[in-house]
C-alpha cells in the first residue's frame, strides 16, 4: 500500500512541474535586442488563441497567419509596453483562402487594445473585418488591407496616426458591390497622417478634405474618372502620388480590366497638381488610356524626378509631344507599352523636345512597336549629359544602328532583348505589316519584366549574408554567376541582346560597341564554331553571356581575341552539340583565357568524347551542374578522374545535378587543392569518401543536400569545413566521431532527414555551450552559428531529454525550432514539438526508479538475514517445493522407469493419412517443441531401428516408454489395417500384469465411438487417461494440457476411489 501511494505522489509531483518546463514564450520564438527589448514571433504556429504572455520587456508581437478568431479584452493585459502588434491573415477573405478553410471573421472586443498605452503599430490585414475596432490614441501605423472595410463613418480616434493602409478592401477579388466611402471627418481627425493607401478600393472620386500633412497617396486601381483642380488642393507636402490604372487600357491587360465609360481617358485638369509644385517627387499616371498630355500639366512640378506614363495611348505624343519640356528635372521616365493598336512604326521617332530633359538618366521605351532604330531615332538623346539607362525591350526591332547608340557617351545600360535583331540581311524580319491583333505581350501591371534567364541561386540572400558573416575571412562564399555580373558590370556599359534572332556572329556584328564591357547574347539561335575572330572589336569585354544557344566549342582559338579582358563567361544550356552522338568536344581554349575567373558550363549534358582534363590557371568559379559526371566517372572508365585537376586556382566548383550515384575516392584526391566550396547537391549519392576529404585543406563549404546518403562513418578525420549541408538525405544517426574534429564548423544543415535521436555529443565542439568560437549574431540571444534540424522524425521520449535540454539552453541559430522541429515517434506524439518534452518528468522517473531500487535493496539486506535466522529451514523447504513445482515432474531414479528412453510411445494407424497428419503436425509440434513441459515421443516411422524385426521394435518401444498413447479413430478402437495397434495393446496389458504399471493413455479423435466395455470401464476407473479431441478450437489448449498431465502422472494414483476392487 505504501509503495502505491509513493508512486502516485511521484506522478502528481511531475504534473506540478509540467507548466514550468517549456521555454519562455513557447511555442513562439524570441529575439532580444542589445537594449534588452524582446521581439516575439508567433507566426504560423497554428494558434487558435493568443498565448498568455506576461513581460514588460516585450515590445513586438507577431501573430500573423494563425487561426485566431477572437481577441478578448484581457488578451494583451500582460504586455503593457507592447509597441508593435501584427495580427495579419488570421481570417482570410473567402476568395483568397483555400477551399478547405471555413469562412470566418476576426472578432475584436472593444477594449482589446485599450490597455496598450505604448502601441504605435497595429497590422490587421487579411482578417475579414467589417468595421474598425477602437484603437489606442497613440497609434502611428495602422494596416487594414484585405478586409471588408468599405465604409468609414466614425473618426478613428488616433490623432498621431502617420500611416493608414486601406488598399484592397473592395475590388474584383474581394468585392463589396458598392462605391468606397470615407466620411470627411475621418481625415480631419488625422492631422499628422503622412501615408495613405486606397488602391484597389472602387474609389470613384478623390476623397475630399485629405489631411494637409500627406506625403504619399496611393489611389491606383480604382474607378476615378476625373482629376479636378480641387482634387489635391492644399496638399503642399505631397511627395508621392499614384493614380495608375483608373481608366484602364484593356487591350493589354493580364487581369480583369475596368475601363472608364466609353473607353475614355482619365480627365486631368491642367492645374490638378498646382499645389504640389514644390513637393511632388514621383507621379504615376500609368494605365489611364491617355492619348495626349494636357498642356502645362507638369510645368510647375519643379521637383518631379520619377514619372510613369506607361500603358497609355501616347505613341504619337511620344513622337510629337512637347510635354518633355516640362520635365526638366525628371530623372526616370517610363513610357512602356504605349503602342498604337494594330500598328507597327517603321522606326523609333522621339520628339526633339526630349533633349530639354537635361536631368534624365533612365528612359523606358519597351512596347512601342517599331522596326528600325536609326541614327535619327536617338539623335534627341545625344545631348543629355546624364543619360545612362535605355530600355527598348519588346519592340519587334529588326535593324539597329550601333553608331547611333555609340554617340550616347554617358550610356551605361542598353536593353534590346525580346526583339527580332539578327545583324544579318539574310535573316532580317523587317516588314511593314501591322502587328497581328492576337499578338499581345502578357505584361503584369506591376511593371515586372519578363525574365527568361532564370538561373538557380546557391542560397537565398538572407542565408548568404549569414554564411558570409560566419565564414572565415579567407573563405569567400560565392553566390552565382548572376552575382558576378552585377559586380563586374556595375556602372559599366552593358548591352542586353538576349532573346533575339541572331544566327551567327562575326567581327562586324559588334561595330559601334567597342566600349562595351558586358554583353548578354543568351536565348538566340547562334550555332557556329567560334574561331577567335567574332569579338575582335570588343577590347574591353569582361562579361559575356551566351547561354541557351548552340555554340560549338571545338576550336582552341575560341574567345582568344578577348582573352586578356574576359572575366566571366556563361556557356550554360548549349547542349545541342554535346548531345549529338559520335561528335567530339574539346576545351582546349580555356588555357588561353588568362583573365577568365568565372565560367558556367551548366546544363550541357557533357558526358562523353570530351577533353580528359580542364586546364586554367586563372579560373576560380566553375559551374558544371546539369551534366553527366556519372558517365564520366563510371567505374569502367578512368580517363576523366583528373578532369578538374588542371584548374589550379579553382575555389568554387558546382557539380550538382550530375546524376552521381557515388563519388570515387580517386576523384576527390585529384580535385584542385585550392577548392573552398564544393556543391554536390541534387544528385543520387549513396556514398561519399569522407576519409579522403582531408586532402582539400582549404575547403570551407560542402553541400551534399538532396542526395540519398543514409550512412556516415564513425571515424575521426580532419574536417576544416565552415559550412556542411546534409539536408534532404536519408540519415538515421550522426555518429559521435564524425564531427569530432570539425573545429571550424559554424553552419550545419541536417533538416529533412530520418533522424530519430541526435546525440548532443555528436555535434561539433563549437556548438556546445561554453565555447566562444561562435561570436554573437545580430540578436543578443543568437550566435552566428547555425544548426538546421526541422523535418526530422525525432523520437520523443526520455532518451532524447538531453537533446531537448540542449535545444532550450543553446544560443545557436536554429531555424523553425518552435514550428517544425517535431516528434515523429511514438505515433501518439507525431507532430508535437520536441520542446514540449517534460525534462523534469524524465528526471523524476529516473529518480523514482532509483529510489525504489535502493529501498528494496535496503529492505532485502535487512530482512533476509533475520528471516534466515528465524525461519531458515522452513524457507528452504518452501523454496524446494516451489522449485519442484516450477521445473515440473522429474522421473524417479529406480524401478523399471530407470531405463526409460521415451516419455511416451504413440501408437496409431500409419495407413490413415488424416491421423498421420494430426500426429506430425499437431501432437509432435505441441509436445516436443512447445510448452513448459516438453516430451520425447517414440514414433514407429521415425524412431524404430531399421533391420530389426517388427515385434522386437514394438517390444522395446512399449517397455522403454513411460506411457503408451493409443490414438484411435471410429468405427472401432483398434485398426483393422494394422496389427501393430493390437499387439501394442496386448503388451501394455502384459506390463500391467507383470509390473503392476498402468501406462495406457487413450486419445479418441472422433466424438462418436462404439460403447466398448473396455472404454466404459476405463473411463470409470481412470478418467484422466481417456481423452477426446475437441472440435472447438478454443478448447484445444485445455486438451493439450490434460494430455501433458496424463503423461507425467501415475495412472494408478488417479484411479477412482469409489471402485472398491482393483485388478492388482
Amino acid at each position: 500500500m505504501f509503495g502505491h501511494m509513493l508512486y502516485l505522489a511521484l506522478i502528481l509531483n511531475q504534473f506540478n512541474h509540467f507548466a514550468t518546463l517549456h521555454p519562455e514564450f513557447y511555442p513562439c520564438e524570441i529575439h532580444t535586442t542589445k537594449d534588452g527589448d524582446i521581439n516575439v514571433d508567433c507566426q504560423r504556429r497554428h494558434l487558435a488563441n493568443v498565448p498568455k504572455f506576461t513581460s514588460l520587456s516585450v515590445i513586438s508581437l507577431n501573430l500573423n497567419e494563425n487561426h485566431i478568431h477572437h481577441i478578448k479584452g484581457a488578451t494583451f493585459s500582460g504586455l503593457a509596453n507592447l509597441k508593435h502588434l501584427s495580427l495579419m491573415w488570421n481570417c482570410i477573405p473567402d476568395r483568397f483562402k483555400e477551399l478547405r478553410w471555413p469562412s470566418c471573421s476576426l472578432k475584436i472586443d472593444p477594449n482589446a487594445f485599450s490597455g496598450l498605452k505604448n502601441l504605435t503599430s497595429l497590422q490587421l490585414a487579411g482578417n475579414s473585418l467589417k468595421t474598425i475596432p477602437p484603437l489606442p490614441k497613440q497609434l502611428e501605423i495602422l494596416g487594414l488591407e484585405f478586409n471588408h472595410i468599405f465604409q468609414i463613418v466614425k473618426p478613428l480616434g488616433t490623432p498621431l496616426l502617420k500611416q493608414l493602409l486601406l488598399n484592397k478592401n473592395c475590388f474584383y477579388a474581394n468585392p463589396c458591390y458598392q462605391s468606397y466611402f470615407i466620411d470627411p471627418r475621418v481625415f480631419q481627425d488625422l492631422p499628422e497622417l503622412l501615408n495613405l493607401t486606397l488602391s484597389y478600393n472602387n474609389v470613384t472620386i478623390v476623397p475630399p478634405y485629405l489631411p494637409l500633412s500627406l506625403e504619399s497617396l496611393d489611389l491606383g486601381e480604382n474607378k476615378i474618372t476625373h482629376i479636378n483642380k480641387e482634387s489635391f488642393a492644399n496638399l503642399k507636402n505631397l511627395r508621392h502620388l499614384n493614380l495608375g490604372w483608373n481608366c484602364q487600357r484593356c487591350d493589354h491587360a493580364s487581369e480583369p480590366c475596368f475601363p472608364c465609360p466609353n473607353n475614355q481617358s482619365l480627365n486631368l485638369h491642367q492645374d490638378a497638381f498646382l499645389d504640389q509644385r514644390d513637393s511632388l517627387i514621383s507621379l504615376s499616371l500609368r494605365g489611364n488610356s491617355l492619348h495626349t498630355i494636357p498642356q502645362h500639366l507638369f510645368i510647375r512640378l519643379h521637383k518631379l524626378q520619377e514619372l510613369d506614363l506607361s500603358d497609355n495611348f501616347l505613341a504619337y505624343a511620344i513622337q510629337n509631344g512637347t510635354f518633355y519640356e516640362e520635365l526638366r528635372n525628371v530623372v526616370s521616365l517610363s513610357l512602356l507599352y504605349n503602342y498604337e493598336p494594330l500598328t507597327s512604326f517603321s522606326e523609333l521617332i522621339l520628339s526633339p523636345s526630349i533633349e530639354k530633359m537635361t536631368a534624365l538618366r533612365e528612359l523606358h521605351l519597351s512596347g512601342l512597336f517599331f522596326r528600325v532604330l536609326s541614327n535619327h531615332s536617338l539623335a534627341p538623346l545625344v545631348k543629355l549629359p546624364r543619360f545612362e539607362f535605355l530600355e527598348l525591350r519588346m519592340n519587334f526591332i529588326c535593324s539597329v544602328s550601333m553608331d547611333a547608340i555609340s554617340q550616347l557617351r554617358t550610356l551605361r545600360w542598353v536593353g534590346l532583348s525580346q526583339n527580332m535583331i539578327a545583324f544579318s540581311s539574310c535573316f532580317s524580319t523587317c516588314t511593314s505589316e501591322a502587328i497581328p491583333n492576337n499578338y499581345r505581350t502578357l505584361e503584369k501591371r506591376d511593371n515586372g519584366q519578363l525574365n527568361l534567364q532564370t538561373q538557380k541561386v546557391i542560397l537565398p540572400t538572407s542565408e548568404l549574408n549569414t554564411m558570409q558573416a560566419s565564414g572565415e575571412d579567407h573563405c569567400f562564399f560565392y553566390y552565382s554567376i548572376w552575382h558576378f555580373k552585377k559586380q563586374i558590370c556595375s556602372k559599366k556599359l552593358f548591352f542586353d541582346l538576349s532573346q533575339n534572332n541572331i544566327p551567327w556572329l562575326n567581327a562586324s556584328t559588334f561595330r559601334g560597341m567597342e566600349k562595351v564591357v558586358c554583353i548578354d547574347l543568351s536565348y538566340n539561335y547562334i550555332s557556329q564554331t567560334l574561331n577567335g575572330q567574332q569579338f575582335t572589336h570588343l577590347s574591353k569585354l569582361a562579361y559575356l553571356n551566351m547561354a541557351n544557344n548552340r555554340i560549338d566549342l571545338y576550336s582552341d582559338k575560341a574567345f582568344q581575341e578577348i582573352s586578356g579582358t574576359l572575366k566571366a563567361l556563361d556557356l550554360s544550356n548549349n547542349e545541342f552539340h554535346f548531345v549529338m552522338k559520335g561528335m567530339g568536344h574539346r576545351f582546349t581554349f580555356l588555357p588561353h583565357l588568362s583573365s577568365l575567373k568565372i565560367l558556367s558550363l551548366a546544363n550541357n549534358h557533357i558526358g562523353l568524347r570530351i577533353s580528359n582534363i580542364l586546364n586554367s590557371t586563372s579560373l576560380k568559379y566553375l559551374d558544371f551542374s546539369g551534366n553527366r559526371l556519372d558517365i564520366m566517372w563510371d567505374s569502367r572508365r578512368n580517363q576523366y578522374l583528373h578532369f578538374f585537376q588542371g584548374l589550379t586556382n579553382l575555389t568554387h566548383l558546382d557539380i550538382s545535378e550530375n546524376q552521381l550515384k557515388s563519388f570515387p575516392p580517386e576523384v576527390i584526391v585529384n580535385l584542385p587543392s585550392s577548392l573552398q566550396m564544393l556543391r554536390m547537391d541534387s544528385n543520387v549519392l549513396s556514398y561519399f569518401p569522407w576519409g579522403n576529404i582531408s586532402v582539400l585543406k582549404q575547403l570551407c563549404h560542402l553541400n551534399l543536400s538532396s542526395n540519398m546518403l543514409s550512412f556516415l562513418p564513425n571515424m575521426h578525420f580532419e574536417l576544416r569545413l565552415v559550412s556542411l549541408d546534409l539536408s534532404h538525405n536519408r540519415l538515421v544517426v550522426i555518429p559521435k566521431a564524425f564531427l569530432s574534429q570539425a573545429i571550424n564548423l559554424k553552419n550545419l544543415m541536417l533538416n529533412h532527414n530520418q533522424l530519430k535521436i541526435l546525440d548532443v555529443q555528436a555535434l561539433p565542439l563549437s556548438f556546445h555551450k561554453g565555447y566562444t568560437f561562435c561570436p554573437a549574431g545580430p540578436h543578443k540571444n543568437k550566435s552566428s552559428c547555425k544548426l538546421v534540424l526541422h523535418a526530422n522524425p525525432f523520437t520523443c521520449s526520455c532518451v532524447i531529454s538531453g537533446f531537448a535540454k540542449f535545444l532550450r539552453e543553446t544560443y545557436l541559430d536554429i531555424p523553425h525550432l518552435t514550428t517544425e522541429v517535431h516528434c515523429g515517434y511514438p505515433e501518439s506524439l507525431a507532430g508535437v514539438n520536441v520542446l514540449s518534452i517534460d525534462l523534469h518528468s524524465c528526471q523524476e522517473i529516473f529518480g523514482s526508479v532509483a529510489f525504489l531500487c535502493t529501498l528494496w535493496l535496503t529492505l532485502a539486506a535487512t530482512s533476509i538475514p533475520l528471516l534466515k535466522h528465524l525461519y531458515g529451514w522452513d524457507l528452504w523447504y518452501c523454496i524446494q517445493i516451489l522449485w519442484t513445482g516450477q521445473k515440473g515432474h522429474t522421473p524417479v531414479n529406480g524401478g523399471s522407469m530407470m531405463d526409460n528412453q521415451y516419455d511416451a510411445f504413440v501408437v496409431f494407424d500409419t495407413s490413415n493419412k488424416a491421423v498421420r497428419d494430426w500426429i506430425y503436425k499437431e501432437m509432435v509440434v505441441r509436445l516436443e517443441n512447445r510448452g513448459r513441459w516438453r516430451f520425447r515421443l517414440c514414433l514407429e516411422e521415425r524412431d524404430w531401428m531399421p533391420g530389426v524385426s517388427c515385434i522386437e521394435n514394438l517390444h522395446k518401444a512399449v517397455y522403454n516408454s513411460r506411457k503408451t498413447v493409443f490414438v484411435l479413430t471410429s468405427p472401432s478402437g483398434c485398426s483393422h489395417e494394422s496389427g501393430v495397434v493390437r499387439q501394442a495393446f496386448l503388451l501394455v496389458q502384459q506390463r500391467l500384469l507383470d509390473e503392476k504399471v498402468d501406462v495406457a493413455v487413450l486419445v479418441l479423435l472422433d466424438l462418436l465411438f462404439p460403447k466398448f466395455k473396455y472404454l466404459q470401464m476405463r473411463k470409470r476407473l481412470c478418467k484422466k487417461s481417456v481423452l477426446s479431441w475437441p472440435k472447438n478450437p478454443r478448447v484445444q489448449p485445455l486438451f493439450w494440457n490434460n494430455l501433458r498431465v496424463a503423461l507425467v502422472s501415475d495412472n494408478v494414483k488417479a484411479y477412482n476411489k469409489n471402485v472398491t476392487e482393483s485388478f492388482f
